[in-house]
């Protein structure tokens, strides 16, 4: 079997596995359908040219045979450009008369093929000449269209890729066409077959990867294949020509050959992809080797500020990333923080209503949300004539998640998850260009971003037990401290008692009522640091935050200037939560406190109001649970006092110890939950705790805005 007959079997082959894999697809679209079947009309010809030399070859052909296999090639070459211009017109979208007049033609071309190959024409010359100038000149017909509808796209990334198809598309028609001049030639070599399968390979890779970079990889691993292929086959050679007739030394050579091709093939392969990258794509070759690199980098790094730096400034010097951030879940409000960014500055702080499509995306399974792939699925929905309520609302959500990547600055968004949660996300974007990163590197950039999510985690760890350790210490000290502080203040205190205050006068007494005051505020002291020292001993249960406020209230209503009036406003069907009542009875009536305190130089008033999860929780982030607001109309906290006010000792009271609000966010936190404030000038104060509610006892209203129930865990 010579080499022409034997590539167009392989052709056959490659184009029918590639149409059946097309149709075998689940959800196919009807571009891919049409695909399939050009794909199985070009392995159809080529079958039936394969069967038609194999018959010509035998010693003693059959007239009825040699009919048949003629009638076959003829009917599967005049099908190849009806599928064509089939294909072409569902995949360039052309317009209606344009479409009109290439089913036309389409619908010619076969009954032009039928009608030669059932007649006596079949077995003439210049009926199978003129039948294949006609096929030659139909396929052309999609080459034009292709090239007409680059020349009319106003994207460049759009007219790129129909340029490879324009290219790839002339390329195979060329090489098919002296298919004909090898017939008549032997020297003539015959690479129509070939490049028709590799050209519908790439085809099917367009469909299949709709983004430039990846048919840019493609192509890089095409060239980095076809050279792995070739040297193999020269070591082949190398160790096989010189045998000539000697057929075990012809099998020892192949078997050593194959050895060495062995051994050879992964490292070469890797040399060889190495190379052609460098070569071909060198800011690509700069990012993947930076990536690569970052990732060992990581391993020895646990501080999250450090890190940040690091990958930051790493992913920011290999000149393909323009905007670089890493947002992180704030502790004190729904939301992420900017931790760091390089490039023009992003937002701030992006809330959680803001960042719910990029939380429902990650909800959904998607490692990484593009920009582009954004804007293409929106724009593929506006294009459709019939919108209905459905299609309004994913092109809403849609909109709502590329505005949230645009406010962060994000071609690529990468979720940081960390035990099922979004805990931040990372952060890329070239606005050069609409489609920058390739598969391979957007594969790296997830590695990056999980071992950053892994070092963030380990960080949180580290910081527990570091605390935990210093607490520890902390309440050895406090406790023996205490003991030598406590006895002298007794002593003092019942000393100071002892004495008769109704038989002093003057400054006497008023010395003595000062002795035995600021005994009992030392003595207050020690014990909030005792209280803050020492471990927690919780008893958690499912806990009524509406009972813990009204208990609470009971107790301390007496307590309660006449000038400062409370008010409760408490949600109904409130779900639960898992908590110790007692500690956030402790909680509740320090913020009481606080406020109190803050409206003691004239009237005031102090709201209690608590609310239940949002409509639309904050997928995987932890806060979709209850909130206890504690607003007053005092003179609120100036905005340089804020980020200090948690800080253990931190006090701007002349009688206050500065532990009062480091112990409710502590009990807060040991609950999973968060303690954070609000204040403007002199509008008063909002402390806001947010508690998880018991998974059991959320609405099960939780929807999309397309109707889709939130999952119950995630």
């Amino acid at each position: 079997m010579e080499i022409r007959t034997q590539v167009a079997l392989l052709a056959s082959i490659v184009a029918t596995a590639l149409g059946l894999s097309m149709l075998l697809r689940a959800g196919r679209a009807r571009v891919q359908t049409l695909y399939s079947t050009f794909a199985l009309s070009v392995g159809g010809f080529y079958l039936a040219q394969f069967v038609q030399t194999l018959v010509e070859a035998s010693s003693s052909p059959a007239p009825w045979a040699l009919r048949v296999v003629l009638g076959a090639k003829l009917i599967s070459g005049a099908l190849v450009p009806s599928s064509a211009l089939a294909f072409f017109l569902e995949f360039l979208v052309v317009s209606p008369s344009a479409y009109r007049k290439g089913r036309r033609v389409a619908w010619l071309s076969g009954i032009f093929g039928l009608a030669v190959a059932v007649s006596p024409l079949a077995g003439n010359g210049w009926a199978q000449l003129g039948l294949g100038v006609w096929v030659f000149s139909a396929l052309l017909i999609s080459v034009s269209l292709v090239v007409g509808r680059m020349r009319q796209t106003d994207s460049r990334i759009e007219r790129t890729r129909l340029a490879y198809l324009a290219i790839g598309a002339a390329a195979s028609i060329f090489f098919a066409a002296l298919d004909f001049a090898a017939r008549l030639s032997p020297l003539v070599p015959t690479l129509g077959p070939v490049i028709c399968a590799l050209y519908l390979f790439f085809l099917a890779q367009t469909l299949l990867r709709l983004r430039l970079m990846d048919l840019h990889e493609l192509l890089g691993k095409i060239a980095s294949q076809s050279v792995l292929a070739a040297v193999l086959a020269l070591v082949f050679t190398l160790l096989t020509i010189w045998v000539k007739g000697n057929v075990s030394l012809f099998l020892f050579n192949t078997m050593l050959a194959a050895f060495v091709m062995l051994t050879l093939l992964e490292p070469l392969r890797a040399k060889i992809d190495e190379r052609v990258v460098a070569i071909f794509f060198r800011e690509r070759f700069a990012l993947l080797r930076s990536l690569s690199g970052l990732r060992a980098r990581m391993n020895n790094v646990i501080d999250v500020n450090e890190l940040t730096t690091l990958v930051l400034g790493a992913l920011h010097e290999t000149r393909r990333v323009t905007h670089t951030s890493i947002y992180l879940l704030a502790e004190d409000r729904p939301g992420f923080r900017l931790l760091d960014s390089r490039g023009p500055a992003p937002v701030p702080f992006l809330d959680t209503a803001a960042a719910r499509g990029v939380l429902a995306a990650a909800s959904s399974g998607q490692k990484a949300v593009l920009l582009e792939n954004l804007e293409r699925r929106i724009a593929e929905l506006r294009a459709r004539t019939a919108e209905g309520k459905k299609t309004r609302d994913e092109i809403k959500r849609l909109a709502d998640t590329r505005q949230a990547l645009l406010q962060m600055r994000s071609g690529i968004s990468v979720p940081l998850i960390s035990n099922d949660r979004v805990i931040g996300f990372m952060n890329l974007w070239d606005e050069r260009v609409p489609e920058a990163y390739a598969s391979d590197e957007i594969a790296l950039v997830l590695d990056v971003a999980e071992r950053l999510s892994m070092v963030i985690e380990n960080s949180k760890l580290y910081d527990r037990m570091r605390e935990r350790d210093r607490l520890a210490a902390l309440g050895e000290m406090s406790a023996g401290l205490a003991h030598e502080i406590r006895n002298p203040l007794g002593a003092i205190k019942g000393a100071a008692q002892c004495l008769n205050p109704k038989g002093l006068t003057g400054e006497d007494q008023e010395f003595l009522g000062v002795i035995v005051e600021e005994v009992n505020r030392l003595n207050g002291v020690v014990t909030e640091f005792l209280d803050y020292a020492r471990p927690l001993k919780q008893n958690f249960g499912p806990t009524d935050m509406n009972e813990v406020v009204t208990r609470t209230m009971r107790l301390i209503q007496n307590d309660i200037p006449a000038t400062v009036e409370v008010t409760l406003e408490l949600s109904e069907s409130l779900p639960r939560v898992s908590a110790d009542a007692e500690q956030l009875k402790q909680v509740l009536l320090n913020l009481i406190r606080n406020a109190t305190q803050a409206m003691k130089a004239g009237p005031g008033k102090i709201t209690l109001r608590t609310q239940g999860p949002d409509r639309f929780p904050d997928f995987r982030t932890g806060n979709d649970g209850v909130e206890l607001h504690v607003t007053d109309t005092g003179p609120g906290i100036p905005d340089d006092q804020q980020p200090h006010i948690f800080v253990p000792f931190y006090t701007t009271k002349q009688e206050g110890t500065g532990l009062g609000l480091a112990i409710c966010q502590r009990i807060v936190k040991s609950h999973g939950g968060a303690i954070s404030v609000q204040s403007r000038g002199s509008e008063g104060t909002t402390f806001i705790v947010r508690l998880p509610a018991i998974a059991s006892e959320l609405p099960e209203s939780f929807t999309l805005s397309d109707g889709t129930p939130l999952p119950d865990s995630l």
